[in-house]
């Protein structure tokens, strides 16, 4: 059964809590950010004599026994954490510390890693060397998360660090070689809707809520929000500031399966042929869910999202949500913390 409270007195500290757990985002790099996290093409590399999948802008987990390596890619300093167990595979036969701090051990790595800088001077047109750096000099104001697989090895996780000017040139490098394929149709623009959190209800129970009723909602965690197209397509974003930062890939969505993990609520029982048509339409199961708000992204925009991109959003004043039923809006709501929980606090049924 949904969880309800009674009217609840506004209270700012709500907000203030609620604004609290969202971190901020430097609005200044959002358009280098996503320039280097566009969705690429998974590309083949030779390393340490075997081939190497790489995945760009991944989703991928925790670098463990990350080894700090800087690369001068031309003029521009790109700084690496990569897990020591990937730097075994790639032909390192020594045990580095923390970072490749000394020119003995750069010239070691550089050795480690021909068969793959070679190919990408050719490439680029550019130098690529192995330059020291200390494990506890601070990172580059942006990041990248990559995914490398060797073989039938699991996959390693490491993540690059950029300053502005290093941002760049790779993005355009990027752009210039792995640019995601392009078709006729780059430019539709199509809507998503931004949805904080759902709840079971049955008719009854819907029209029972008075304005400063509040209902607990399901939800995802960590501040992360559903972005839905339509009931085709669907995935996971999370309030970061004003901008949401994609999450995941954007799969087939299923109107029948709430993707909230945490369901409050028994599954509906059916409705019984026996009962009067009133008692039936009573308990007929609804879902109501909390709109943030939409926005409009071309297909290009869409085929281009990868983990790390991020979106600009202006939440609306004091989080305030549609309520929507059956894609129909039919309310206005705000969103209040319940517990470790969030719920929302009923301002009003449309018309009323």
């Amino acid at each position: 059964m949904t969880m309800y409270a009674g009217p609840i007195a506004a209270d700012p500290s709500c907000r203030e809590v609620l604004k609290a757990r969202l971190a901020q985002f430097d609005s200044e790099a959002l358009y280098l950010h996503n320039r280097l996290h566009r969705a690429l093409k998974h590309w083949p590399v030779l390393l340490g004599g075997q081939a190497v999948q790489v995945l760009w802008a991944s989703a991928s987990g925790e670098c463990r026994q990350p080894v700090r390596v800087a690369i001068a890619l031309g003029e521009h300093r790109i700084e690496l954490n990569i897990p020591l167990r990937l730097l075994e595979l790639s032909g390192l036969g020594w045990q580095p510390g923390a970072a490749i701090e000394t020119d003995a051990d750069t010239l070691l790595l550089e050795q480690a890693w021909l068969s793959l800088i070679e190919p990408l001077e050719g490439l680029l047109g550019e130098s690529l060397r192995v330059v020291p750096c200390t494990p506890d000099q601070p990172h580059k104001g942006l990041q990248v998360a990559v995914e490398v697989r060797a073989g039938d090895q699991p996959a390693q996780a490491l993540k690059i660090h950029f300053d502005a000017a290093s941002a760049q040139r790779v993005s355009a490098l990027l752009e210039q070689h792995c640019a995601v394929t392009r078709d006729p149709l780059q430019g539709l623009r199509l809507a998503l809707s931004i949805e904080a959190g759902q709840a079971p209800l049955t008719h009854a129970e819907l029209r029972s809520l008075l304005p400063g009723d509040v209902v607990m909602l399901d939800t995802l965690a960590d501040a992360q929000v559903l972005l839905r197209l339509g009931r085709h397509c669907q995935t996971v974003v999370r309030r970061q500031g004003d901008t949401l930062v994609w999450q995941g890939a954007l799969r087939p969505g299923s109107p029948a399966f709430s993707p909230y993990p945490f369901d409050r609520n028994d599954p509906m029982s059916e409705m019984s042929t026996d009962a009067d048509l009133d008692a039936s339409l009573d308990d007929l199961p609804l879902t109501l869910i909390c709109q943030l708000g939409s926005m409009e992204l071309t297909l290009a925009q869409l085929r281009e999202m990868a983990p790390g991109s991020v979106l600009p959003f202006t939440s609306q004043a004091h989080d305030e949500v549609d309520l929507m039923v059956n894609g129909r809006r039919i309310g206005r709501g705000e969103l209040v913390i319940i517990g470790d929980g969030l719920g929302v606090r009923l301002l009003g049924f449309s018309g009323s």
